[in-house]
């Protein structure tokens, strides 16, 4: 065998196994894209029921969560405060949802749509507070969109309680 036919073989092993190098790492980073999406769909659910628990355990924030719902003018000054943070969590984690709504196999608009059909006070407390200036442009035009389709149906104070039944009207 010649000098040139031995450096030929070398460089055909050595592309062969630099190609089987970069088969295995894009396995490897397939495995671990995949479980970064798990640890997130299990970080925001995690966030949402430590939410919860949070407003169950406590019967003024729950309270001050239930009144502000209902009608935010309801409140006073430092219970305003205390929903603010509620209703800032719960933006921030519908904002996430949004984002990465394949990965946890929700419809992202319906727990929106429910979340402001059903609590005019939200609905208030949205527009007219400061929130709106702390979310993602294009969350707060969906958010925007969702409120007007409901208020043209149910006026500013009303609420949408065909958002509870089974079919929802975009179904049909």
């Amino acid at each position: 065998m010649t000098l040139d036919i031995i450096i030929y073989i070398a460089q055909m092993l050595t592309a062969l196994a630099t190609l089987a190098v970069a088969y295995v790492l894009i396995y490897q980073l397939r495995l671990q894209h995949a479980e970064a999406q798990r640890q997130l769909v299990l970080s925001i659910n995690e966030q949402r029921q430590y939410l919860a628990l949070t407003l169950a355990g406590d019967p003024d924030l729950s309270s001050i969560n239930s009144r502000g719902g209902a009608d935010y003018g309801d409140l006073n000054q430092m219970e305003r405060i205390r929903f603010n943070r509620i209703f800032q969590a719960e933006m921030s984690l519908s904002n996430i949802a949004q984002e990465y709504a394949d990965l946890l196999h929700v419809d992202p608009d319906a727990a929106l749509r429910t979340n402001f059909a059903l609590f005019p006070g939200r609905r208030k407390f949205y527009k007219e507070g400061l929130i709106r200036f702390t979310l993602p442009t294009p969350f707060v035009n969906k958010v925007d969109e969702i409120i007007n389709e409901i208020e043209s149906k149910v006026g500013e104070d009303g609420q949408d309680l065909s958002v509870l039944t089974q079919e929802s009207d975009s179904d049909s």
